[in-house]
């Protein structure tokens, strides 16, 4: 199954929006603000991890103390009040991310990226045969279904969308989101997406 145009077309936008910083330092962003989608998108790259790997939640706070991040990153409490900064969740809080926690997620998102590469790859692959990459996308998106359900607002209409659309396209850009977090640079790319330019 080949990439579809709208993913690649997006696969080109998160690279342009990331040439417009030259490095990941407080300097790249004295005129930028933080985008209004930044908890959202987090908040769904997060449910993709957690949808390509199992126990993703203890392995998530194992990363964010292996690389050295804050305890709210390490508490199910703390980290959970974080993730309900997105406004489709159920538990909504009212609340949005600091500079600090976006940069914190961005590197525990980057380096969960990183391990889960090659899963990641697969379902984005054109190379291998369409049955095969049928039944893994079924399974990678029922799953991740079933935890926007869980999770979401089914009353919203965007989450109705997102659990009706047969053609998986946002799934998709999450995936290729995800790609291009890995490596050098990776967290660069993720963090230059989360914010507007002015």
């Amino acid at each position: 199954m080949k990439t579809s145009n709208l993913v690649g077309t997006h696969r080109q936008e998160f690279i342009n929006e990331s040439k417009k910083f030259k490095s990941c330092g407080e300097s790249g962003y004295l005129n930028c603000s933080i985008a209004k989608d930044a908890s959202r998108k987090l908040d769904f790259l997060i449910l993709v991890i957690e949808t390509l790997q199992i126990n993703a939640t203890d392995s998530l706070f194992l990363k964010a103390k292996n690389i050295g991040l804050s305890d709210e990153f390490t508490s199910r409490v703390q980290f959970w009040k974080i993730r309900c900064s997105n406004p489709l969740r159920k538990s909504y809080t009212f609340s949005s991310l600091s500079s600090e926690q976006i940069d914190s997620l961005v590197e525990l998102i980057s380096s969960m990226a990183e391990n889960l590469y090659p899963l990641i790859r697969q379902l984005l692959s054109s190379k291998e045969s369409k049955t095969l990459n049928q039944e893994r996308w079924y399974l990678f998106s029922s799953r991740l279904k079933s935890l926007i359900t869980e999770r979401m607002n089914v009353n919203r209409s965007y989450i109705t969308s997102l659990i009706n659309d047969d053609k998986h396209e946002y799934f998709r850009e999450l995936l290729v989101i995800l790609s291009l977090s890995c490596g050098k640079g990776g967290a660069c790319r993720l963090k230059a997406s989360l914010y507007n330019q002015y």
